[in-house]
């Protein structure tokens, strides 16, 4: 099962390369649905600025930017196991979401 704020790697050949990880950010609530909602992490050496909207935050001791504006869905079944959870980040992707949907 993947939860919120699980990161996988990234099962989209195409842009893979600066975006190789997925964090999950739809809520375990809807665990039982076919798909996830799911916000890339970009290499940190992607030219993003760092700011609310994309905060760095750290996987496995690497660095990556979350680009909350670039939000996919995707089958449940393409995606691998978990690699690590960003619970620990859970204020600061809430904050860049809350950003995209309501400019607050």
């Amino acid at each position: 099962m993947i939860r919120q704020f699980d990161v996988v790697p990234n099962p989209v050949r195409a842009g893979r390369d600066e975006r190789p990880l997925l964090v999950a950010v739809q809520h375990n609530f809807h665990r039982d649905l076919p798909t996830r909602v799911l916000v890339p992490l970009l290499t940190a050496a992607a030219k993003v600025e760092q700011s609310r909207l994309s905060p760095v935050l750290t996987v496995l001791g690497k660095k990556y930017v979350l680009l909350a504006t670039d939000i996919v869905t995707l089958a449940l079944h393409r995606l691998g196991s978990p690699i690590a959870n960003l619970e620990q980040d859970r204020d600061r992707i809430i904050a860049a979401l809350d950003l995209v949907f309501t400019a607050v």
